[in-house]
């Protein structure tokens, strides 16, 4: 599946039932491909029960979806960008919900197409008509489940909305599953008929509830924890799938730690914890950079200098 070169892709985050963790995975598949330098958007599309701000600490966002959709503000005032991901949120307001006009919703998605390499569309849960709209602005969408009875039920209904609309679905979330390997969930993405696509197994981890309180991403507050893996390896499939085109890297114009007894060039541009360490105080450096011109200066600056070509001979 190849996405429009000329446009981005719109992904719908969709679940039968809600507290499944759909959400947190719009928001870390989103931060997982901005990491790989994909320009993303994340949309809070359940309209009745927003809750996408608040997952990443706007508790009082300058303008919402909402606002959007009824007209009262213009869709660059929605915007709110942090670490490569433009948020997008719904309003918790009821009255805000009964003048949001989905009809809208087409040219909004349309808009952020032309804008974003990627769109995600956090999707409400259930079969009502607001969720049949947002599912069909989506180009595919990505089931988010747990291993929990009542919720793979909802999630086949789910599935079964999106084949009525002909959106396809490129996949299927499992979240808090044990040691998150495909074993765990092969026998349910077989039920769900998504073993052929994206199928990715996001083990429980009490760091997603800690990364949840402060308002941040789980694969942005600790990206080695093992939830954070999995929303990785998820935003890897998902750009192998559609083949979407992720930017070169920029050249790094850093420098390395060098061990200056083995000579080897120790971690990523930090010294590793325990490693040989040179101190030279900041006033020798400062005599060494030639800011100071006096005679003694001048001694003392070549002193340094062979102090210091000696410990690297």
């Amino acid at each position: 599946m190849d996405a429009d070169a000329s446009d981005g892709f719109v992904l719908a985050i969709a679940s039968g039932k809600g507290g499944v963790g759909k959400t947190t995975t719009a928001v870390n598949l989103g931060a997982g491909l901005a990491d790989a330098g994909l320009s993303v958007a994340i949309v809070d599309v359940d309209l009745g029960m927003a809750n996408l701000g608040a997952l990443v600490g706007l508790t009082r966002p300058k303008a919402t979806i909402h606002d959007v959709l009824s007209g009262r503000a213009p869709l660059e005032k929605a915007f709110h960008s942090a670490k490569g991901i433009t948020i997008i949120p719904g309003s918790t307001e009821l009255d805000r919900f009964a003048d949001a006009d989905t009809e809208t919703l087409n040219d909004v998605v349309a808009d952020l197409r032309d804008r974003f390499d990627v769109v995600l569309l956090d999707v409400g849960a259930g079969l009502s008509h607001d969720i049949a709209a947002s599912l069909q602005a989506a180009d595919a969408v990505l089931l988010v489940t747990t291993a929990e009875l009542s919720s793979l039920t909802d999630a086949s209904k789910t599935g079964e909305l999106v084949e009525r609309l002909d959106v396809p679905v490129v996949g299927a979330t499992f979240t808090r599953t044990g040691d998150g390997s495909f074993d765990d969930v092969e026998g349910i993405a077989t039920a769900l008929g998504t073993t052929d696509a994206i199928t990715v197994s996001i083990p429980y981890d009490t760091t997603v509830h800690e990364a949840v309180r402060k308002g941040i991403p789980v694969v942005i507050y600790d990206g080695d924890a093992p939830a954070s893996r999995a929303y990785l390896r998820l935003a890897g499939r998902f750009i192998d799938l559609l083949d979407l085109p992720v930017p070169e890297p920029e050249p790094d114009h850093g420098f390395d730690w060098v061990d200056p007894e083995s000579g080897e060039t120790v971690g990523n541009g930090v010294a590793e914890e325990g490693g040989p360490v040179i101190e030279i105080p900041l006033a020798e450096l400062i005599a060494a950079a030639g800011l100071d011109e006096t005679d003694e200066a001048t001694a003392e600056r070549v002193r340094l200098l062979e102090r210091v070509r000696s410990r690297f001979s």
